[in-house]
């Protein structure tokens, strides 16, 4: 070996020993001059100048990079807060445990800091063996995470409680969290979350997935509910539309909000408006709450009154991602084809509105009232009943018990009062009275209502729409027929709209000594009432014609002769319908009436013989 050649390797020597003393004391190796001869000094490392993409480095070396978790490698990027283990086969002193400082570098011997921030494992093992190539020959570069720092994350839009989540790794769980469980640990979905359209934005790309969480509740396909990174950020939309089912498919998941503790504010048509206190029901199935629903709120506010309009219902909804939001609702379609889609999920600050209705249809009030919708404690009603009927004034009516075949009340049955109770109540309706015209006005909560009701198509059609439910303050007024037609009469005095007994006077010669005012059932005939009477004296009376005499509402008195024949049936000429206060004369025959003249002629002179007698 010549002098030059014994130079080179002593100075070769030394470098390789003075890199670990250098290292420590963080001295450069610029200060170390190479022979000028020298073809293989290592180059100056820079961590400021050195680019990891644009490092010159040797072939790629033929050893390759392992890690500690394969799956977990291939997919965790590395970052601030990490603790790893570098290891460099054969070299010790190189090796140990690092932590990723906060500019997202690891600071290791020789090299110096290297930036790894958002490289795999098994990239990072790829990039440090890259720089200790330039040291060691072939080198073995394993990286292990010791302790990988938590997944934070935020999420924000339609979740009970946005904000900034941080999920750490404990013991042996190298998950990541996925979408779900971030959306459980943001107190679950509000009611109106698109989980058809859940954004993700990757932050270490900037890339934004869009994933279906619903299909993960629909059919299970988990493949939607992908593993969230460091720094992904999750938007949950609000969606556009209710979709019933997809909400109660919701409510019924881990998604949605388990506390199902909710204020409400309800107005309008129900008992007691106000704002109310919702909670959950948690009889169901065993660890899931089941949320206060649209009805549940009715029921709490007293259920609905007869005014309230089922079918325009709104709700309106406060979101987390813009204004608010109104919901039209027709529970009328729940309780006529059972559509629990009209049975909304409520939300913390709803404001529900049952409106008044401007059509009052009775058969709908009906069903709505026999409902859980209906007013949850009936107290009758004091309604006004005034014009034609029997005595008018301020009455609280009940409704008609509701009986079983052998008239005892159902049990936990409800008798609501109508239209016809109120003329029932009030003696029932005069022979004159129009009751295809009769008025009924209502004081709503949104001012007052006036409704025209046809009493006569229920007794003639069988109409139940026009004997609509009665609720408190009605006035009904009953006008004066104009021209009454006799048959409307006898169809209306036949019906339950007249008094159940009337008033009438049989005087007269009456049968033994039975005349007077009588009560007679209603719908009593002329030859039925002379018989309740007592029938005719039989020396006295004029079995062939009496006289009728009846007092009109308005002031005037008709009377007139009746043939009498008991062989024929109701007729208005010969045996007509008595009403409330109609009279009968019954005259004397003519032999009684010249035996009665003689009587009274002679009377004087029965005076003078008792005189003359005595």
């Amino acid at each position: 070996m010549n002098n030059a050649s014994l130079r080179t390797y002593l100075y070769k020597g030394l470098i390789v020993g003075l890199v670990p003393v250098l290292a420590i004391v963080n001295l450069p190796l610029s200060g170390i001059a190479a022979p000028a001869k020298a073809k293989k000094a290592p180059a100056k490392v820079s961590v400021a100048q050195t680019k990891p993409g644009k490092a010159k480095t040797p072939a790629k070396p033929k050893a390759r990079a392992v890690s500690q978790n394969t799956s977990f490698a291939d997919s965790y990027t590395l970052g601030p807060g990490d603790r790893l283990r570098v290891d460099i086969f054969n070299v010790p002193e190189y090796s140990g445990e690092f932590y990723v400082l906060g500019d997202g570098a690891i600071n290791l011997p020789v090299v110096g800091a290297i930036p790894i921030q958002g490289l795999t494992v098994q990239r990072a093992s790829s990039l440090l063996t890259s720089y200790f190539s330039r040291y060691v020959k072939r080198p073995i570069v394993t990286i292990s995470v010791l302790a990988p720092r938590p997944v934070q994350f935020a999420i924000a839009g339609e979740v009970t409680r946005s904000g900034s989540y941080t999920v750490p790794f404990t013991g042996d769980n190298r998950k990541f969290p996925t979408i779900s469980q971030a959306i459980q640990l943001a107190g679950g979905t509000t009611q109106t979350a698109n989980l058809r359209q859940v954004q993700v934005r990757r932050a270490a790309t900037g890339r934004v997935i869009s994933v279906n969480i619903f299909d993960v509740l629909q059919r299970g396909n988990t493949a939607q509910d992908i593993s969230l990174r460091d720094g992904d950020t999750i938007y949950i939309a609000r969606a556009e539309g209710v979709n019933t089912a997809d909400r109660l498919r919701l409510a019924g998941s881990n998604l949605a909000n388990q506390d199902a503790t909710v204020k409400v504010a309800i107005l309008g048509e129900v008992g007691k408006p106000g704002t109310y206190t919702l909670k959950g029901d948690t009889a169901g199935t065993a660890g899931r709450v089941t949320p206060p629903t649209l009805t549940e709120a009715i029921k709490i506010a007293g259920g609905s009154t007869a005014s309230a309009d089922l079918t325009r219902i709104r709700v309106r909804r406060n979101t987390r991602t813009g204004s608010g939001q109104v919901l039209p609702i027709n529970l009328l379609n729940l309780l006529r084809a059972g559509d629990f889609g009209q049975d909304i999920i409520l939300q913390d600050g709803d404001t529900i509105l049952l409106p008044t209705a401007t059509d009052v249809n009775s058969a709908n009030s009906a069903l709505v009232a026999a409902s859980n919708l209906g007013p949850q404690a009936i107290t009758p009603p004091r309604v006004v009943v005034v014009g034609e009927v029997n005595r008018p004034g301020t009455y609280t009516v009940t409704g008609s018990a509701n009986t079983t075949n052998n008239n005892t009340q159902l049990a936990g049955t409800v008798a609501l009062p109508t239209v016809t109770n109120a003329i029932q109540t009030a003696a029932g309706i005069k022979p004159t009275a129009d009751i295809r015209q009769i008025q009924l006005i209502r004081t709503t909560r949104a001012g007052e209502q006036k409704i025209s009701l046809n009493l006569f198509k229920l007794i003639q059609q069988g109409d139940t729409s026009q004997d609509i439910i009665l609720q408190e303050g009605d006035r009904i007024f009953i006008p004066a027929a104009q021209n009454p037609n006799s048959q409307d009469v006898d169809l209306v005095a036949s019906s339950t709209l007249s008094p159940t007994s009337i008033r009438v006077n049989v005087i007269g010669e009456a049968g033994a000594g039975a005349g007077g005012t009588r009560e007679v059932p209603a719908n009593t005939t002329l030859n039925q009432a002379i018989l309740l009477a007592g029938g005719f004296n039989n020396v006295r009376a004029n079995k062939n014609e009496v006289d009728f005499i009846r007092l009109n509402p308005n002031g005037t008195v008709t009377k007139r002769l009746i043939k009498l024949n008991f062989a024929k049936g109701i007729d208005s000429e010969t045996n007509p319908r008595l009403q409330n206060n109609d009279t009968i004369v019954i005259g004397r025959n003519n032999l009684t009436r010249i035996g009665d003249g003689f009587s009274t002629i002679l009377s004087p002179f029965n005076g003078l013989l008792n005189l003359i007698r005595f």
